[in-house]
């Protein structure tokens, strides 16, 4: 999935983008997950950003997902801001999927055809 645009003003547009993401994942059962940043323009505050993408992974520890890999943006910001997010989905226990970042999609691809281990 190529993450949506998120300004001020579609905000609402990019929270159903991701409903819907993750209504797909839990209907259908997905275990393996490939999130493309490397284009992605955010033009919303931090604590806006930082509430949607956690909202949106706590939702996705819920479902069947095993793994998560996103290929990473050339915005410095966005990815300070998509690590500390990440940080604190990972400490909120029990870990139910791997998240990894990628700079291309090969190598993303690569590593959700490998076998999933969760700790």
């Amino acid at each position: 999935m190529v993450l949506p645009e998120m300004r001020t003003s579609g905000l609402s547009e990019a929270e159903r983008c991701f409903e819907i993401l993750v209504e797909f994942v839990k209907n259908y059962h997905v275990q393996n997950l490939l999130l493309d940043s490397s284009q992605a323009e955010v033009e919303v505050g931090e604590a806006s950003y930082n509430a949607l993408i956690y909202n949106v992974s706590m939702q996705l520890k819920e479902t069947r997902l095993k793994k998560v890999a996103r290929v990473v943006s050339s915005n410095v910001k966005l990815e300070e801001m998509a690590i500390l997010v990440q940080g604190q989905v990972l400490e909120n226990n029990p870990a139910t999927y791997q998240i990894q970042n990628f700079s291309n999609r090969d190598m993303a691809l690569k590593w959700l055809t490998e076998p999933a281990y969760i700790s």
